[in-house]
């Protein structure tokens, strides 16, 4: 699990729900999910008890980077496309069947429509199938590629692999069905017949795999004993002798635009950043991120006033809609709380996400009532309370409400200028000191757009409200997803203007890339 949770803090995105197939001894995992607020990963008993925590991070890095880039929607509609193929298949064989308890002239103009449906079912699947596999082989190799890239560590993943080829089980499942999603797996999940077996293989040989990471290997694979309990997954990260700065203390340049720039592929640094992150958390605070009531309680102790006499009132109203337990471990939360940075914060709230998920509908409810009640108390909404509603909103109504993504309407950036204007605005007015230093800001930013005229003067600051920016994120969603990465370069030019970042900044830049489904990995150094 701090693999996963790792991996998710150098992403940006929330912890996917983690599940393990019991009784499976081969080494196998996968990933699933239509969205980063939806996704899952699983692995294989095997995987855990066989693999060390170097092999099993490159194992959950290949399958972080099928979430990140998509692969993982485009499995599932490839199974829901394969599946609606072969139905016309079934249809056609029940026709044939129920022709032959008709009589010769009703039953056969139904078996020939039978025989028909059945044919173009059975070689729709067939060439399907082919089409499927061959995209799913490419996609493996890139994954590989990713994962080494993501974690800067070519033996944990080659080690996985050679450990495939040399288990007893291999990495087959012993499930009857697993054939219909093992194109999601990390390795060929079945036997295949050796005919077909290169026109139906989802995955490349286990050699070319290697050999395309570890060019020199001798083809020997290592004998692999009964399952054994991993040594040294459990063991604690070092230091990271000065890899990590603090926000405000990072270069812009370095920071900010490479951590956009790499939206959906995360970097070593911030691989190792979220490492050494996760490492420093108290054990009650991990502990408190997995269970129901400690996480919901977590949220609510990180937005409690800062305020005594707010504070108290506001404990009152939450011991009103929950119960005296709930109240004393908010308050113990927040007390912990209150010198962690904005980074650690929503890394912890990205941590709970899955826990939350598993709320009932009532529980939501009122964890959504008190979400509420505790963000209303002063009569205002600070940035990071913003962040961490839409942070909710996104990932949680999605599941609970049933809201999907919104569907696409704006191709052309020009209907969406006024939107860039705003949020490009609000953002230099966040990060500066005075009029001058936002207006020098902003031109950074709408000249990485290429507005032009269209730009105009920067907006007034009574105009760059939460409530502008988010009626902007709101019609920036609809948007094709290359207007919104450049969004995310423009957000990345305007803070780059004086060189610096603060954690205000920060939590925009979050907040804005999380609306678009635009993760945005921790802001870290390169050594």
């Amino acid at each position: 699990m701090n693999v996963v949770e790792e991996m998710a803090i150098a992403s940006g995105v929330p912890a996917p729900e983690v599940y393990v197939l019991d009784r499976e001894p081969g080494i196998n995992a996968f990933a699933a999910g239509n969205t980063t607020s939806d996704a899952v990963i699983g692995v294989t008993q095997g995987t855990l008890q066989l693999l060390r925590r170097d092999e099993l991070q490159g194992v959950i890095a290949h399958e972080f980077s099928h979430i990140l880039n998509g692969d993982s929607r485009i499995n599932l509609r490839a199974i829901g496309l394969l599946h609606g193929i072969f139905l016309l298949a079934l249809i056609g064989r029940f026709l044939i069947r129920g022709s032959m308890h008709s009589g010769k002239k009703e039953g056969g103009g139904v078996a020939v429509i039978g025989i028909g449906l059945l044919a173009i079912g059975s070689i729709g699947v067939f060439f399907g199938r082919m089409i499927q596999s061959s995209i799913s082989r490419q996609r493996e190799l890139l994954a590989d590629a990713s994962a080494v890239q993501f974690t800067r560590d070519t033996d944990g993943l080659v080690g996985a692999l050679k450990k495939i080829g040399g288990a007893p089980s291999r990495s087959h499942l012993e499930t009857p069905k697993a054939d219909e999603a093992s194109h999601i797996f990390f390795s060929d999940a079945i036997r295949r017949l050796r005919l077909f077996a290169g026109l139906f293989r989802t995955h490349p040989p286990l050699g070319e795999r290697i050999r395309k990471l570890e060019p020199s290997w001798d083809g020997e694979f290592p004998e692999v004993k009964l399952p054994r309990i991993s040594q040294g997954m459990s063991s604690p990260p070092g230091p990271l002798a000065g890899e990590v700065y603090a926000l405000s203390e990072l270069p812009t340049e370095l920071a900010v635009g490479q951590a956009l720039e790499h939206i959906g592929s995360p970097r070593p640094e911030q691989v190792a950043f979220a490492r050494s992150l996760h490492a420093s958390l108290p054990d009650f605070w991990i502990h408190a991120v997995h269970q129901a009531p400690m996480a919901q309680a977590m949220v609510f102790g990180l937005l409690l006033a800062q305020d005594e006499v707010l504070r108290g009132t506001e404990l009152i109203r939450l011991e009103e809609l929950t119960d005296s337990p709930t109240a004393d471990l908010t308050l113990r939360f927040h007390s912990e709380a209150v010198d962690r940075s904005s980074a650690e914060k929503i890394a912890l709230v990205d941590m709970a996400l899955p826990t939350l998920r598993n709320l009932s509908v009532d529980e939501y409810e009122r964890f959504c009532q008190v979400v509420d009640a505790l963000m209303q108390s002063d009569r205002r909404i600070d940035l990071f309370e913003y962040t961490l509603s839409r942070m909710i909103q996104r990932h949680l109504a999605r599941h609970f409400e049933g809201a999907g993504p919104a569907p696409l309407r704006f191709r052309s950036l020009r209907a969406l200028v006024p939107d860039a204007r705003v949020l490009i605005a609000t953002l230099a007015r966040v990060g500066s000191r005075n009029d001058e230093e936002a207006e020098r800001a902003f031109r950074h930013g709408v000249q990485t757009l290429q507005l032009g005229d269209a730009a105009g003067p920067i907006i007034a600051q009574s105009e760059c409200t939460l409530a502008a920016v988010d009626r902007a994120l709101r019609r920036y969603d609809a948007a094709a997803p290359a207007l919104k990465q450049g969004l995310m370069l423009a957000c990345a030019a305007t803070v780059m203007a004086d060189d610096k970042i603060t954690d205000r900044e920060a939590e925009l830049i979050r907040a804005i890339g999380d609306a678009l489904d635009c993760p945005v990995p921790p802001f870290v150094q390169s050594s």
